[in-house]
């Protein structure tokens, strides 16, 4: 299972209609499946856990269709059944990376998604775009959900950052 990042974008009004040409042409995933109308979010389940992918680079405000079919998939997710929620999206809407701040698709997304996933107690959040490590608190609408190194010395704690430049799950 995929999802889209910025990179798959490709709207070249010359060449591409539509965004996503390549990206939809190569990658069909099950979004049907999962009551969704876009090969570009959709969610499924595996293992004992539901995992929703969503659009970072496609609408996602109050009133698009990716934000409304979040919150009927979120309804419908069965913590006995799936006790695990976990979601992948391609923009951070939490990041250190100077480069990365203040980056619509990212703070945009948040500002209209965050509350859904904090109301659904999602279990883990996922993002690429950056090509770093970073791993945060439980936050809503924080601006800095990051530890302070002072702080790690008093909670006795590493903190660990590993550069890497892909995301594998298996």
């Amino acid at each position: 299972m995929v999802t889209q990042g910025n990179h798959e974008v490709e709207k070249i009004p010359i060449v591409h209609s539509h965004s996503f040409t390549s990206y939809n042409a190569r990658w069909h995933m099950p979004f049907e499946e999962s009551g969704s109308n876009s090969n570009l979010y959709y969610s499924f389940e595996v293992a004992g856990v539901h995992v929703i992918m969503l659009g970072s680079y496609t609408d996602f405000g109050p009133s698009s269709g990716q934000f409304r079919w979040l919150g009927d998939d979120l309804a419908k997710v069965s913590r006995e059944r799936t006790p695990w929620l976990v979601v992948l999206i391609h923009a951070p809407w939490y990041n250190s990376n100077a480069a990365h701040q203040g980056e619509y698709e990212a703070q945009g997304m948040r500002e209209a998604m965050e509350k859904l996933l904090f109301d659904a107690r999602v279990d883990v959040v996922l993002a690429g775009h950056v090509h770093a490590y970073e791993r945060f608190v439980s936050c809503l609408q924080s601006l800095q959900p990051f530890i302070q190194s002072e702080q790690v010395e008093k909670m006795n704690q590493l903190v660990y950052f590993y550069y890497i430049s892909y995301c594998l799950i298996t």
